[in-house]
């Protein structure tokens, strides 16, 4: 088994047993030269080229679409939804809106396009990807007016297509705005979801002491480090305040009753692992449906690093299961 689905309440990395590295993950690490510097040190215009790099490097190109369109939502809030559409061959079962990772400030359309790709096959919706606008250039709350956005647009194309099921999705900071959308939603009577999945979110901010696997697996050795976190919010936030806002820090939601049901893939050697677990916990709690699925043994963003860590394809295979 590549993964555990866990029942309880995670334990901090440092009581548990955690399974090695996979040798796919430890040879992605073993890539990187000891001297480069962090993504967040270099100027936005390198860290985001290096980015999108690196994902064209290492994601193995997503399978072939029935059709693949540009698309633009309506005005919400005074921003429109840039859209790329992807289209599985067969039957679609509903519409599935998807936001990108690169904690709001870096990733493209272009670079998230297998696993788009990727996501239309597992899920057999059609994908949404939603080219939201980046931080620091456009602060919150720019990219959540634009996935409100999206979420008309999906509605008025579910009508157009005749189907029923509306879902959203997201990949780390992408995940952050699913969850927050997710949250929105129950207020809104024309929008019933039927699936959030969320792909190793950053579901809170500020640290909370629960939440050992910042500490002990933050500190850069594992791809992610706290200090990304941290940098990301600095750039997509005018004020630090902002940070307890559910759209940003979904964990401080006043409750989580009334959610779709939800599917959590997380990573073991993660900073992000345990907070995605405790949204899980908190959505059961609430007599939710919810599934956290922890692929122990890899990284942080594996699921768009397929051509590096086979796990990327367990994955979605997983999510194959979870939207059948």
């Amino acid at each position: 088994m590549w993964f555990r689905p866990y029942t309880t309440r995670p334990v901090p990395l440092a009581r548990a047993r955690p399974r090695p590295l996979s040798k796919g993950a430890q040879a992605f690490l073993d890539a990187t030269p000891p001297d480069a510097p962090p993504i967040r040190d270099l100027p936005l215009d390198e860290a985001r080229a290096a980015i999108s790099g690196l994902m064209t490097e290492v994601d193995q190109p997503g399978p072939r679409m029935k059709s693949v369109e540009p698309a633009t939502g309506p005005v919400v809030e005074g921003q429109v939804a840039d859209l790329r559409v992807y289209e599985p061959r067969g039957r679609a079962r509903g519409v599935l809106v998807f936001f990108h990772g690169g904690g709001c400030v870096l990733g493209n359309l272009d670079a998230y396009d297998g696993f788009a790709r990727r996501l239309a096959v597992a899920t057999r919706h059609v994908v949404a990807s939603v080219g939201y606008p980046l931080s620091p250039e456009n602060k919150y709350p720019t990219a959540i007016h634009a996935g409100l956005s999206a979420l008309a647009w999906a509605g008025n194309e579910l009508a157009r297509r005749g189907l029923s099921s509306l879902a959203l999705a997201g990949d780390s900071a992408g995940g952050t705005m699913a969850a927050a959308l997710a949250l929105r939603a129950r207020d809104i009577p024309q929008v019933t979801l039927s699936h959030l999945a969320l792909f190793y979110p950053v579901m809170l901010v500020p640290d909370l002491p629960e939440h050992g696997s910042r500490q002990t697996l933050g500190d850069g050795r594992y791809f992610l480090a706290r200090e990304d976190v941290a940098w990301s919010a600095g750039n997509y936030l005018d004020d630090p305040e902002l940070a307890r806002l559910p759209d940003v820090s979904p964990l401080l939601a006043d409750g989580f009753a009334g959610l779709p049901p939800v599917t959590v893939i997380t990573a073991g050697y993660d900073p992000l692992r345990d907070e995605g677990a405790d949204f899980v916990c908190r959505v059961r709690r609430a007599g939710g449906r919810a599934g956290l699925y922890c692929f122990e043994n890899t990284l942080h963003g594996f699921m768009g690093l397929s051509h590096a860590m086979p796990e990327s394809a367990q994955a979605f295979k997983l999510l194959r299961r979870r939207f059948s």
